[in-house]
């Protein structure tokens, strides 16, 4: 691990657990999706959008929270470049407080909440909902979690009260 991958796991880390203890999220998928879908927070998107999630734009009234920018997509298996709408958000612990929301409230992603308590089926129903459109996302957050142990960081909702999220700053 390089010394700016430590340096954001340390800042994200915190934010990852008090999202776990407040909206059940494992925080080692949370961890492995900021990585993957932020370069360890370095993309364009964390950086001028604070956005670490890849979490497209709902609301396209006021340009102020939201940034178009280019995203790779796999459209019948086959990886394509296309703009997209993504949300603003006005700090990182925003940006993980929402990743947590969508997951834990959305209809849609009510498979992989079943199986919060489980990271592997967890990531898999993740890609199973569409969360991604890569063929290959469920492994790659598991090759992650593995390779730095993120599992470390996965608390029970119950554990402890939640501790308020720090801010989760660019490595």
């Amino acid at each position: 691990m390089t010394q700016a991958e430590s340096i954001f796991l340390s800042k994200a880390a915190p934010a990852a657990m008090a999202t776990q203890r407040q909206f059940g999220v494992p925080a080692s998928i949370t961890l492995a999706q900021a990585i993957t879908e932020s370069g360890w927070g370095r993309s364009e998107l964390a950086l001028q959008a604070n956005n670490f999630f890849g979490i497209k734009a709902t609301h396209l009234n006021d340009p102020g929270t939201y940034v178009e920018m280019p995203t790779d997509e796999y459209v019948k298996g086959v990886k394509v470049r296309e703009p997209a709408d993504f949300e603003k958000y006005i700090s990182a612990t925003e940006s993980f407080k929402a990743h947590a929301q969508l997951l834990s409230q959305a209809v849609r992603y009510k498979p992989a909440m079943a199986v919060a308590n489980d990271p592997d089926h967890f990531a898999i129903e993740l890609q199973v909902c569409g969360y991604s459109t890569s063929p290959h996302y469920a492994v790659d957050l598991m090759i992650l979690v593995r390779e730095f142990d993120l599992q470390q960081y996965d608390v029970k909702p119950e554990a402890s009260p939640a501790a308020p999220a720090g801010d989760v700053t660019h490595a």
